[in-house]
């Protein structure tokens, strides 16, 4: 695990302490990188943190949120703002597989948090080849009611 790594898990961990809901968006650009990466960061709030977690993957820190609802405003965002844009004069078409995890204050450990975004994210990139997004749900409990 590299030094900003680290710092990001450090960032979450402490956000999942306090006491408000926290989000992990993982994200696989389904695109060229570049432009992808202006367009995400350009979407997320000043409060957010965006790290590059792979060749093509991210994932963005939601801390401090009121309501779990919050995260899923920034993920259609995003998916929204997502868009063709003319890189070096041709056109780009930009895409990805959005995940969302969301945990109330002391719910989930990092790992958990993280798994859950990851597994959102796989979900939203078998949907289809444009730009989607998925929240995390439980299976199990969902399948017994």
């Amino acid at each position: 695990m590299n030094m900003r790594q680290w710092r990001f898990r450090r960032a979450t961990r402490r956000a999942l302490a306090g006491g408000h809901h926290t989000a992990l968006l993982t994200i696989d650009a389904l695109c060229e990188v570049a432009p992808f990466e202006r367009v995400l960061r350009a979407g997320v709030p000043p409060s957010g943190l965006v790290s590059r977690t792979g060749e093509s993957e991210f994932v963005v820190l939601l801390p401090h949120l009121a309501f779990p609802e919050q995260a899923y405003d920034v993920a259609g965002g995003i998916a929204s703002s997502l868009s063709p844009v003319i890189v070096e004069g041709r056109l780009v078409a930009l895409a990805a597989a959005i995940g969302v995890a969301v945990s109330a204050p002391g719910e989930l450990s990092y790992d958990e948090l993280a798994d859950r975004s990851r597994q959102a994210m796989h979900r939203a990139r078998q949907v289809g080849p444009e730009t989607r997004w998925a929240v995390w749900q439980d299976v199990s409990r969902r399948s017994a009611a």
